[in-house]
């Protein structure tokens, strides 16, 4: 993503919680010239403000960062980690009966 379309988003975002530029610069312990200059990309955003206009914005970075809420994505990722889970014990108990199996056959 493009600082660009960063700094779209936090302007959109910004307008649609009803805050003014001043609010945010007041939250962001800068004068409002300088947050005008961040959001108008006449200075660097990502690095030093950031996390703290994500927090003050109630979203993650990495939503402001790629545009999507990646919230959902988190518990798909956590549903299929345990599916994994569930499958590599699965795997190991027939491992552990195939071992079995083999030790009985060599005693016969």
């Amino acid at each position: 993503m493009t600082n660009e379309e960063i700094r779209n988003r936090i302007k959109a975002r910004r307008k649609e919680q009803q805050l003014s530029q001043a609010d945010l610069a007041e939250k962001l312990s800068i004068s409002q010239t300088a947050y005008y200059k961040i959001e108008k990309g006449n200075t660097g955003l990502i690095s030093d403000h950031l996390p703290k206009i994500a927090s003050i914005l109630k979203i993650p970075e990495e939503e402001l960062v790629l545009g999507y809420d990646t919230s959902k994505y988190s518990e798909e990722l956590k549903e299929k980690e345990k599916r994994i889970a569930e499958l590599e014990s699965i795997i190991a108990d027939k491992e552990k009966i195939i071992e079995l199996q083999n030790e009985l056959l060599k005693k016969i």
